[in-house]
C-alpha cells in the first residue's frame, strides 16, 4: 500500500533536509511551550507523519521566498518508519534542530531539477482532478507539516514533473548520519481505563495500525488513508479511507474521531461530510460511508443511528475503541 505525502519546507530547512535525506515536521511543544494546548498541537502534529512506511512517495513544497514562488519538489521515497530524535539534523545543521523532530528518512528516485510552480497544482484543483492537497498547513501559517493526498492526485502532479522535466540530474547519495530512532512521543494518557486524553493520539495510533494493514475486518480491504483532509470552511475529515478502482475511487470511508463519548454535535459534522463527499466527489451515494470511531456513544447517538437505519437511509456505522495501556493498542468493535 504506496501512499503520497507532501512535507511543508522553506529554502534553509530544505538544503538541510536535501543534504542527508531526512525530513522533519516540527514540534509545537518545543516552538510554543507556553502555549497551554502546545502538548494537543503536539499530538496533532505527530498524527501528520504518523503512518509513512518505507516506499511511501515524498513530495516538497517549498514555501514562497524572495527567490521563487511556492514550489513542489519531487520525486522521493522514504525509507523508514517515521521517529523522534531533536538532536541537529547532522553536525552544524542552523535549521533543522530539537525545533522539528518528527522526521523520516528518505532517498531520491527521481532528480527533477525543474520544480512546479503551486499555481499549476491550482489549476488541477480547479478541475476537479486535486482536492485533498491544502497549503494551510504549511505556507499559510508558516510552519512545517506533512499533507497527504490521493494517488490520482499523486500521478498528476508526477506527470507535471515529467513534463517539465525533459532531463533528470544525476543521481544523489545521502550520506545520512548515524542516528537514535527514538519511537514517536505519542501521548498515551488515559482519562479513565481505555479512553485516550487526546484525540489526535487516537488519530495517531490508528493511523499506525492503517499503515500496518490491521482491523480489515471492519473497514474491509482500504488501499490507501489519508488524516485531516479539507472540506473546506476549515474543516477537516479526521481520516479518510479510500479503496481503488484503477484510477477512480471506488468507495470512501469517513471517520470522525471522539477520543470520549460521541454526542451530536460530532454526529452532525460527521453527516456534513458524508454529503460533501457525495456533492463534491462521489458518482453514487453508495460509495460513501460514514464511520463513527469513540469510547462510547450519548444516547440521542445511537436513538439517531437507528432512526436513519429503520427508514432504510444510508446507515452510519459506530465503531467503540479500547485502548490498552500495558501493549499500546487499541481494539475495535463495531457497535450493533
Amino acid at each position: 500500500m504506496k501512499k503520497t505525502r507532501i512535507f511543508i519546507v522553506n529554502d534553509n530547512t530544505w538544503k538541510e533536509h536535501n543534504r542527508v535525506g531526512i525530513a522533519a515536521i516540527n514540534d509545537p511543544l518545543t516552538t510554543h511551550p507556553n502555549n497551554r494546548q502546545a502538548n494537543a498541537q503536539r499530538q496533532s502534529a505527530i498524527a501528520e507523519i504518523s503512518g509513512i512506511r518505507p516506499g511511501d512517495i515524498l513530495l516538497f513544497n517549498r514555501m514562497v521566498s524572495e527567490k521563487h514562488p511556492p514550489e513542489l519538489i519531487g520525486i522521493f521515497e522514504a525509507t523508514s518508519k517515521p521517529y523522534f530524535d531533536p538532536s541537529p539534523l547532522f553536525p552544524g545543521a542552523k535549521y533543522v534542530n530539537k525545533t522539528l523532530p518528527f522526521r523520516v528518512e528518505f532517498k531520491c528516485i527521481h532528480n527533477f531539477q525543474n520544480p512546479i510552480n503551486i499555481d499549476e497544482i491550482w489549476a488541477l484543483r480547479d478541475e476537479g482532478k486535486v482536492w485533498t492537497l491544502q497549503q494551510s498547513r504549511g505556507d499559510a501559517v508558516g510552519r512545517h507539516a506533512c499533507v497527504g493526498i490521493t494517488k490520482m492526485e499523486a500521478k498528476c502532479i508526477e506527470r507535471l514533473l515529467k513534463a517539465n522535466n525533459i532531463v533528470e540530474g544525476p543521481e544523489i547519495h545521502y550520506q545520512k548520519p548515524i542516528k537514535k530512532r527514538n519511537p514517536l512521543p505519542i501521548e498515551f494518557r488515559t482519562d479513565r481505563q481505555g479512553q485516550l486524553h487526546y484525540e489526535a493520539a487516537l488519530q495517531a495510533l490508528l493511523l499506525e495500525d492503517f499503515a500496518d494493514g490491521r482491523h480489515k475486518e471492519l473497514f474491509g480491504n482500504y488501499d490507501d488513508f489519508i488524516a485531516n483532509v479539507p472540506t473546506g470552511a476549515r474543516k477537516e475529515i479526521d481520516i479518510l479511507l479510500l479503496k481503488y478502482n484503477g484510477d477512480d475511487i471506488l468507495w470512501y470511508q469517513i471517520l470522525e474521531l471522539k477520543h470520549y463519548k460521541f454526542t451530536m454535535q460530532e454526529l452532525q459534522k460527521l453527516i456534513s461530510y458524508e454529503k460533501w463527499i457525495i456533492r463534491t466527489r462521489a458518482r453514487n451515494p453508495l460509495q460513501v460511508h460514514p464511520v463513527a470511531v469513540a469510547s462510547d456513544f450519548n444516547d440521542n447517538v445511537l436513538d439517531f443511528v437507528k432512526r436513519r437505519r429503520d427508514y432504510k437511509e444510508r446507515p452510519i456505522r459506530l465503531i467503540k475503541y479500547y485502548f490498552h495501556e500495558k501493549t499500546k493498542t487499541l481494539d475495535l468493535k463495531e457497535v450493533k
